[in-house]
């Protein structure tokens, strides 16, 4: 039983020969070796599989002609922690390169010690077998890159159209103590992440200029900086997310352009925000997203031009579920986005958890307020509101925005199906469409409106509505619908509105209906009551139809 390094040792007396059986000095499994009579420019001899005795080549036939994922240990790698692989793990990556791909196997929950970066190329796939690859604090584990000559260089200085990433994957990983986990450009067509965890690293990854990517099962904890976790930078298209979590106070961050983007079962736990989106965001798909205990979930506020569905959510202690885009700036950037908010659950509004030191000890308290933060004039997300038991008004520590059309949560009765928003604005005008059932409303409540006493005698009173729609002479087609029930009065109240012209529907009745503009917004009023007092109940809606 000879080892590699006995036989290929300067000092070795063993004969040449053309063929020999020799055992892996970090294996211990046994290899054909081949004398190679007429060796080539273009071999690279890496020590490792093709080797140099005094002159004469040698080509290990076992690894060379096997389809089997190389094993990292081959190449000196040692996975025990404290030795840096580094350079080995390169090795063995170039030799795969060299190749034309291929796939690298790590050894079963070892733990490499990574002190500067280690490469992944095109056609490369990690299968690391729950095994862990530690940094130093400070430095980037792993990095795209290609292969030049018999060296790995970085692809991160060159064109997005060189030196593409395709069909490399990553599975089954640990990456824990670093200043970023992966650097990533162009990892693209075919590639992908599964089964990976980050532990205390500042930044999980980055990604720039990556398309028709896919990550699956994900998770970042532990150490927190003012850094997002996952962070897409530059133009990143296509990318599927299903089960990716960041347990830290910034989770995801897209900027640069991003589309046709879906993100399945997304969880955000704890901190600051969830998700920030930046810049031109256009075929987003958020679907059963999972926020618990964070400020701000999902922020469109530096949105240019997004489009948005986010749908079958649960937003648990969220002090706001959605931020949406900034407000047009005199001489600025006007941002808009379209979309649908839908099937989404808020639970525990002004809910208050605890904060705790580092000795556990409680030193304070969070109460989350659950606002929907959407009350820039460009928003046109369509939202279907939640229904619930209630009393048909806003918790009393909800926030409601001066352009913010929803003002209420949609608390109608369970047992009368749906409520349902449509919130659109354009060009200072507010159009609110209510549709669908909306079952038979609630005492004193008419959705987006306003209502109050006119005159304290019983005899002749009236009542005042004003509406969040804005008052335009020519330019509004309305139409309301309200129930008024007094002492001994209970009836209906419908008409349309044409611009300054109103069309009454409950003609021949003593009451009179009429409108008026009140500080820009439409007022319908209802006068004439002649009761034994002053008290009434009120419901309905009032709708602008565009």
């Amino acid at each position: 039983m000879i080892f590699t390094n006995e036989f290929f040792s300067p000092s070795s007396t063993i004969p040449d020969t053309d063929r020999i059986e020799l055992i892996d000095e970090f294996t211990y499994e046994p290899h054909i070796y081949d004398r190679i009579y007429t060796p080539t420019t273009s071999v690279y001899f890496d020590e490792i599989v093709n080797r140099n005795r005094n002159g004469l080549y040698y080509l290990n036939r076992t690894v060379s002609e096997s389809t089997k994922p190389l094993n990292v240990a081959i190449f000196g790698v040692k996975g025990n922690g404290t030795v840096d692989d580094t350079e080995n793990i390169n090795k063995a990556v170039l030799y795969l390169a060299s190749k034309g791909g291929g796939i690298l196997l790590f050894g079963n929950n070892k733990k490499y010690y990574i002190k500067q970066s280690i490469f992944i190329t095109n056609k490369v796939c990690f299968y690391c077998n729950g095994s862990t690859f530690k940094g130093d604090g400070t430095n980037t584990i792993l990095k795209t890159a290609y292969r030049d000559n018999n060296s790995l260089i970085s692809n991160h200085s060159t064109g997005t159209e060189k030196h593409i990433i395709t069909f490399s994957h990553i599975k089954d990983a640990n990456f824990e103590n670093c200043a970023v986990g992966l650097d990533f450009f162009n990892f693209c067509h075919g590639s992908s992440l599964e089964n990976i965890k980050f532990t205390d690293c500042e930044v999980s990854w980055k990604f720039l200029d990556c398309f028709y990517t896919s990550m699956k099962n994900i998770m970042s904890s532990g150490k927190n900086s003012n850094q997002y976790a996952y962070q897409f930078l530059g133009q990143n298209n296509a990318l599927l997310l299903e089960r990716v979590s960041a347990t830290k106070d910034f989770g995801f961050l897209f900027q640069g352009g991003t589309t046709a983007t879906t993100l399945i079962s997304p969880t955000v736990e704890g901190g600051q925000t969830g998700f920030k989106f930046k810049d031109d965001c256009l075929g987003i798909v958020i679907k059963g997203i999972y926020a618990e205990a964070i400020f701000n979930a999902i922020d469109l506020f530096d949105v240019q031009y997004g489009n948005f569905e986010i749908t079958g959510g649960y937003f648990n202690y969220v002090d706001k579920p959605l931020i949406g885009v900034k407000a047009p700036a005199s001489g600025g950037v006007n941002g808009q986005i379209t979309g649908e908010w839908k099937n989404n659950t808020i639970v525990n509004i002004g809910g208050i958890l605890p904060i705790k030191d580092q000795n556990n000890v409680i030193i304070g308290y969070n109460t989350y307020n659950g606002l929907m933060d959407i009350s820039q004039p460009r928003n046109y997300i369509h939202y279907s509101l939640p229904t619930y038991e209630g009393d048909g008004s806003l918790p009393a520590n909800w926030i409601v925005g001066d352009h913010n059309i929803i003002s209420s949560y949609g608390q109608i009765k369970a047992t009368d199906t749906k409520a349902i928003g449509n919130v659109k604005r354009q060009f200072g005008v507010i159009p609110v469409t209510r549709s669908g059932d909306v079952g038979d409303g609630k005492a004193g409540y008419i959705p987006d409106c306003t209502h109050e006493l006119m005159g304290n005698d019983p005899s002749n009173f009236g009542i005042k509505i004003t509406t969040k729609i804005k008052f335009q002479e020519y330019m509004m087609f309305a139409k309301y619908n309200i129930y008024v029930a007094t002492y001994s009065l209970g009836r209906w109240f419908y008409g349309d509105v044409f611009g300054k012209n109103l069309s009454a529907k409950d003609v021949g009745n003593s009451q009179i209906t009429s409108i008026e503009n009140e500080n820009g917004f439409l007022v319908i009023k209802i006068t004439g009551f002649n009761e034994p007092d002053l008290s009434y109940i009120i419901q309905g809606n009032v709708q602008l139809i565009v």
